[in-house]
């Protein structure tokens, strides 16, 4: 089924995702975390960004691990052998707690609904945990084993929260064949509501992930406020320029396309920051070896410039804050954080030098990767329709927050409104709501995929629903 880019939908689509993720303010960072480790021995360094100032050694970790931060906290994610979640007070630097994510399961991401609900990708299974980050407590297990490949894993790896979506990304490599890609990519969605995984194919049997058209889905998501679509780079087969950057529809629930090609940007993409559609930056690496610092152009699908390299395989993280580009090279010898200006590519100040090499950094507002879900109560919620796929009609629950006026309406893969299912005054909580499948003419529809937007209070919440023959 064709899913064509017209710009009624894609304004339908801004509106429903916009509504429930605020962009991220420009200068909120006033504080750098760095994770510093020679894989035998791990540490954290902090940096005041204005004046720039290091203090190494700050506290201990795990030799393998990543930073998020969260709710005034920083988390560290112990992997590999760590198999926990370390929460640091961040003017302190003392553990406020660490827990266990299970033995040997070697977590690899975590985001946040709440300061009391998280969820954690576990690598080395196929069941992802929840767990309230306030205590430690595991509370709920989704299981991903539906997507798992040859070895018998899905490879869950990195999430991002886009309202209350849960994206979670799945390598689905062959570990027991040389770390081979699977024919695909996916990305397995869950609705933070329920829990419940998202059926993002109804034509296909079973619940299905988003299928993504390159393989290795490795990075952090990325999210672009403007078009509110999700980006992330996939590596492929390391050494092959087979990768590249992939947009995701969190409104479709379906891949956009491809941004840029490993081919493009000279190597295979181990980490992506977005900045915009005129130019964003990536982190590759050659076969060979040697890694670089580029930025790229999605609007041209072209690399740019090359603004560092240098040398081996030592490029392992970049993340911005505001006009600053932080990025970390590891190299045994000549290891530093170097920051570089966004807007220029000019390197800004000395470089930063820790004690052990530097492997990743995050900063004092929430990572990109762990957005939180809106709390308060949504103004207006249209529930997944029922059934669908849908042959002689279907029903949504319809739940609006206060008294006011409210409109439902129907729209065909190209954007056309085909029917007003309702308009006018609607009291506070929640209706049903019946459609028969037909447009405003009483004319039966054809079949193929619908889109259901409920407009209530300046918000706006949409469905999909997929008519059958």
């Amino acid at each position: 089924m064709t899913r064509p880019v017209m710009c009624t939908l894609a304004l339908l689509c801004l509106l429903t995702i916009g509504a429930a993720v605020a962009p991220r303010a420009a200068h909120a960072e006033t504080k750098a975390f760095v994770y510093e480790t020679d894989y035998s021995t791990g540490r954290l360094a902090a940096a005041t960004l204005q004046p720039r100032a290091l203090s190494c050694d700050v506290a201990d970790t795990h030799q393998d691990a990543t930073l998020r931060y969260f709710d005034g906290l920083l988390y560290v994610v112990n992997r590999f052998g760590g198999d926990n979640v370390q929460v640091i007070h961040p003017a302190t630097y003392a553990t406020l707690r660490q827990f266990s994510v299970g033995n040997g399961a070697n977590p690899h991401d975590i985001a946040f609904a709440s300061p009391t609900k998280a969820y954690v990708t576990r690598y080395e299974t196929n069941d992802l945990w929840v767990v309230n980050p306030a205590t430690g407590a595991h509370t709920g297990t989704i299981s991903l084993a539906a997507f798992r490949d040859a070895d018998g894993y899905c490879e869950m790896d990195r999430l991002h929260l886009v309202g209350p979506l849960l994206f979670v990304s799945l390598e689905r490599i062959d570990r027991d064949n040389g770390y081979v890609p699977d024919d695909s990519g996916l990305v397995a969605v869950i609705d933070t509501r329920t829990d419940a995984l998202v059926d993002c194919d109804p034509v296909a049997p079973g619940t299905q992930a988003i299928r993504l058209q390159l393989t290795n889905p490795f990075t952090a998501f990325q999210f672009d406020p403007l078009t509110s679509r999700l980006m992330i780079g996939c590596a492929g087969a390391f050494g092959a320029l087979d990768g590249g950057v992939e947009w995701i529809d969190p409104v479709l629930l379906a891949s956009g396309g491809v941004a840029v090609t490993e081919a493009a940007l000279g190597g295979d993409v181990n980490d992506v920051v977005w900045g915009s559609a005129a130019k964003s930056w990536a982190i590759t690496s050659e076969a060979g070896g040697n890694s670089h610092f580029v930025t790229w152009s999605a609007a041209t699908g072209a690399k740019l410039a090359t603004l560092w390299s240098p040398g081996a395989y030592s490029l392992t993280d970049a993340e911005r804050a505001g006009d600053e580009l932080w990025v970390c090279s590891n190299a045994f010898m000549n290891s530093r954080v170097r920051v570089f200006s966004a807007a220029s590519g000019a390197v800004l100040g000395s470089d930063l030098l820790c004690s052990l090499p530097p492997v990743a950094v995050t900063f004092d507002a929430p990572s990109a990767q762990v957005a939180s879900v809106v709390a308060e109560q949504p103004r207006v919620s249209l529930s997944l329709p029922h059934p669908s796929p849908a042959r002689r009609s279907t029903a949504f629950s319809l739940t609006l927050a206060e008294e006011g006026e409210a409109r439902i309406e129907a729209f065909d893969a190209a954007g056309r409104r085909v029917r007003t299912l309702l308009s006018g005054a609607r009291p506070a909580g929640t209706s049903v709501v019946h459609w028969d499948l037909a447009d405003d003419g009483g004319s039966r529809l054809p079949a193929g995929l619908y889109l259901v937007r409920a407009a209530a209070s300046g918000a706006v919440s949409t469905r999909r629903v997929l008519v059958l023959p």
